[in-house]
């Protein structure tokens, strides 16, 4: 055993030896013991766990983590390399696996404490790599995670946070990595804000997490201008966005009403549009039910059902085809979707889709579809040129897109807008811009407003006047100058404008085009008369601007235009620079005006008159006093104050008798003659002679309504009776059907059967009065009917009272019989057709409530 222990003793005296100096803090002695013991024997876990302790003394100069870890992996690797007879050996030393691993773990935690001094992403890198099999490895990995973070978080940029997502997909950061990296990348890639720049990046990144924020600006900046063509275009470009439907809202609002009733395209079609559509073709009528109100179409469908405890009377006589309807505590649209909620004390439509909803807090800016544009409370708000939107707050004045981007802040005294120009009004100036240049603001286009002015004022044909100072000048409707800023008083006219500067006068067409300075000017639509030093010119501006000839003097007659020099007149016609006639001095031109597109005027030289048309073709030499055309180359001539009637030809029509002769209407002519009145049909020539008390009208193309006696009655062109000249009054109905009215009561009667065949009628309320369609809802002792002039009776006489809710084009009838018995009101609604629709049974106060009175 003495042999044993000693064989042990020696056989690590040196590793020994080695620990005892380590222990002393003889750092060199015990390291270069352990070295020499590796060289010789390259296997030797006890050696290799010596000079891992070697490493990690804490007070050695040479302290190393890493080599210190090295060597204790190696001393581990040895180990496990030994045999069970030199592991019984080391034992003794003392050392065995959990040793080694003890110590190992030791330098695992100083290893990974030393990284955490650090805290880089580098450090932990280096953790991991150096020291895999470390138990820190897993909290090395988050802290190496979050350590990369807060670099990239550092950095601020989208590539950092690329780089780390790449790197880093299992980190616990990675949610908000991704959503830095998606907002980063959104900011970069849009920076400059620019409409391109959005569908750029929508392009190139659908699925961005900004999308819906993309489509956004998209849509507020393509569709900046407010025109149909912008919303039509965005919708075309982009169908299935977030914002399509809400362009289709704005859009079908835009549409006038001519182009809402034609068939929507395809482009702008959606389930509420398509809804709203169809409404739009119908009025709405309300109806009381359980206590409620409601409204129906002129179909009798349910539209909004009946919630409403109230309705305002306005609303009680139907035929409603506002857009929007005021109920209480709400404002909704046609088709019962939610506008506003909230108690309303004034709406106003302020035009393209927009509301002004007023109540005792707050006055608002709605779209009809429900959408606020902007601030929630507002001062007042105004639409400007259709496209956009002026908003008042503070007592300043901005504007906005129809989709709330705001263009221009609260910075201004008033905003107003004549065509495309918006006047900007501050501090007693005025800067004028067109709406396409405010409305490229939205795309980060600068605006260049034009020099401040003293006064604006919008001029004929679109064009603005402008004063600056002394100067004055006048701008077209894209803000070019049309007449240029001098010191001059500009006045504007029927062609364009009129300059004066000193005593001179200077004309400017609507082409901008201008003349030379001229003393003395007169103005007769179309032409301009201009004298100068060399004499009278005569001017066109609409049409032209120069004419070489000269006058000793110019004036006009209606559209005619006639120049005097030496012993000639000449006489021009609108849209003519050289003369239609000319003729020797002295002769007298008079204007005669036509009764249709035509014109004439009559030249008398001596007691010759001869009548021309306005290409001065002559028509025929006139022997008359006075002549004047009715219409249809027909003329009244007067001779010793009795009229006729004459052809463009000089044929006598009727002779020149009578003591007035109406104007031509369609083809008759009245007459008055010795205080009786007569008619004449100019083209079939016939002729009722003046014998009645009135004009007489024609009934029927055969039959005429007369006044004798002062009775009416029904004649024939022959003069021949139709009826007795028996009626207090007439109202027409069809070609074999009149209403007349004897004793008080109306009586239908039949022209050709001559007799009547409806009578006892007390009273007639029209409900349509066309010449092809008359609907009428009549009363007969105390029934009440509906007839129509070609379908005969609709609705039969047996109600208490009929009202009509619809429309005069399309009548929907409220009917009410009363049965006393019961005390109640039986209400039947019935469509134009006489089919039923709808029936309520209602008490006394219900009935009230529902009842529209008859205006």
């Amino acid at each position: 055993m003495l042999l044993l222990a000693g064989e042990l003793h020696a056989q690590f005296s040196t590793e020994r030896s080695a620990l005892s100096n380590l222990q002393k803090q003889k750092w060199e002695r015990a390291y270069e013991q352990t070295k020499k013991i590796l060289q010789k024997d390259s296997v030797n876990a006890v050696a290799r766990y010596v000079i891992a302790r070697y490493f990690f003394a804490a007070n050695n100069p040479a302290f190393q983590v890493d080599s210190a870890h090295q060597y204790v992996t190696r001393a581990l690797h040895d180990y496990t390399l030994s045999s069970s007879k030199e592991r019984e050996k080391m034992k003794r030393f003392p050392l065995d696996s959990i040793i080694i691993i003890r110590l190992g773990e030791r330098i695992d935690s100083a290893g990974f404490s030393r990284a955490q001094r650090l805290n880089t992403e580098q450090a932990y890198i280096y953790f991991l790599k150096n020291f895999p099999s470390a138990q820190q490895c897993s909290r090395a990995s988050e802290l190496r995670d979050k350590a990369a973070f807060e670099d990239a978080r550092k950095i601020n940029t989208y590539q950092a946070f690329e780089t780390y997502i790449s790197r880093y997909p299992q980190a616990q950061e990675i949610t908000k990595a991704k959503a830095l990296y998606e907002k980063l990348l959104f900011e970069d890639k849009t920076r400059d804000k620019r409409l391109f720049s959005y569908k750029a990046f929508l392009q190139t990144y659908p699925q961005t997490t900004y999308r819906h924020e993309v489509e956004r600006n998209i849509f507020e900046i393509a569709t900046a201008p407010g025109t149909l063509e912008s919303y039509a275009a965005y919708v075309e470009q982009y169908p299935q966005s977030s914002y399509a439907n809400k362009a289709r809202a704005i859009l079908y609002h835009l549409l006038s009403e001519e182009q809402q009733a034609q068939p929507l395209p395809a482009a702008l079609q959606s389930d509420s549009i398509n809804q709203l559509y169809q409404l739009e073709r119908l009025y709405l009528v309300p109806f009381f039910h359980k206590n409620a109100f409601g409204f129906m179409d002129a179909e009798g469908h349910e539209v909004i059902p009946a919630e409403s405890e109230d309705l305002d009377p306005l609303y009680r006589c139907g035929n409603i085809d506002e857009d929007v309807l005021v109920l209480p505590g709400k404002v909704v649209s046609r088709n019962g979707g939610l506008v506003y909620r909230g108690e309303v004390t004034s709406v106003e439509d302020l035009g393209a889709g927009f509301l002004l909803i007023e109540n005792q807090t707050c006055t608002k800016v709605i779209h009809k579809t429900g959408f606020n544009p902007g601030d929630p409370c507002v001062d007042e708000a105004k639409v400007l040129d259709g496209k956009l939107l002026a908003i008042k707050k503070n007592n300043r004045w901005s504007i906005r897109t129809f989709t709330g981007r705001q263009l221009l802040g609260f910075d201004w005294d008033d905003i107003a807008v004549t065509g495309n120009v918006v006047i900007l009004h501050r501090d007693h100036k005025y800067w004028l811009a067109t709406t396409d240049a405010v409305s490229a603001t939205a795309d980060q286009v600068p605006l260049k407003l034009k020099d401040a002015f003293e006064e604006v004022k919008p001029w004929p044909n679109g064009m603005i006047w402008a004063r600056a100072g002394k100067y004055e000048g006048v701008f077209d409707q894209q803000l070019q100058v049309y007449i240029p800023f001098n010191e001059q008083n500009l006045l504007p006219a029927f062609f364009g404008g009129v300059a004066h500067v000193a005593s001179q006068w200077s004309l400017y067409n609507n082409k901008g085009e201008s003349t030379g300075a001229y003393d003395t000017m007169m103005m007769s639509k179309p032409w301009v008369a201009a004298k100068s030093v060399t004499g009278w010119r005569l001017l066109e501006p609409l049409n032209y601007f120069t004419n070489t000839q000269r006058y000793d003097s110019v004036f006009f007659a209606g559209t005619l235009a006639i120049g005097i020099r030496n012993d000639s007149l000449l006489i021009y016609s609108a849209g003519r620079m050289s003369p239609v006639l000319r003729v020797k001095r002295p002769a007298r031109i008079e204007f005669i005006p036509g009764q249709d597109s035509s014109a004439f005027f009559l030249l008398q030289q001596g007691d010759k008159k001869i009548l021309f048309n306005r290409e001065a073709q002559k028509i025929l030499a006139v022997s008359y006093d006075h002549i004047q055309h009715v219409g249809r180359n027909i003329f009244m001539v007067t001779k010793k104050d009795k009229k006729g009637l004459i052809t463009a030809d000089g044929k006598i029509l009727l002779p020149a008798e009578y003591d007035a002769i109406g104007s031509l209407n369609e083809r008759t002519v009245s007459l008055l003659k010795a205080r009786k009145f007569g008619l004449f049909d100019v083209h079939r020539k016939k002729l009722v002679k003046p014998e009645y008390s009135k004009n007489l009208s024609a009934y029927t193309p055969a039959v005429l309504i007369a006044l004798k006696g002062g009775w009416y009655g029904f004649i024939d062109w022959n003069n021949k009776p139709i009826s007795g000249f028996e009626f207090s009054e007439i109202q027409p109905w069809s070609d074999s059907l009149a209403w007349v009215r004897k004793n008080q009561l109306w009586m239908l009667y039949n022209l050709k059967l001559r007799k009547v065949v409806l009578d006892n009628v007390k009273r007639i309320r029209l409900i349509q009065n066309k010449p092809e369609e008359k609907i009428a809802i009549i009363q007969r002792d105390k029934d009440y009917g509906v007839i129509h002039n070609k379908r005969g009776i609709v609705i039969p006489l047996n109600f208490s009272d009929i009202v009509n809710v619809g429309s005069s084009d399309r009548p929907l009838y409220f009917t009410e019989k009363h049965v006393e018995e019961a005390s109640v009101f039986v209400v039947i609604y019935y469509n134009s057709e006489g089919k039923m629709l709808r029936k309520e049974v209602y008490e006394h106060d219900d009935y009230e409530r529902i009842y529209c009175p008859e205006p």
